[in-house]
């Protein structure tokens, strides 16, 4: 069974951005107002498949 991730830190940071997250779900390879940009930070920095997520602008809880 997969462990519960605490993304409250990710969550305050990014609200209402597309972030693509790392496999482990703990660090932010890119963001930005689309999927697209998330997704293209993320490649320049040389990852090519993360996860992707919009994180919502209020804090409740969710499970990915």
């Amino acid at each position: 069974m997969m462990k519960a991730i605490d993304m409250t830190p990710i969550i305050k940071k990014y609200p209402g951005y597309f972030v693509a997250l790392s496999y482990d779900r703990k660090k932010v390879l890119g963001k930005g107002g689309t999927p697209e940009e998330a997704l293209k930070e993320a490649n320049r920095k040389g990852y090519k498949d993360p996860l992707l997520t919009r994180i919502p602008c209020e804090n409740r809880s969710y499970l990915l």
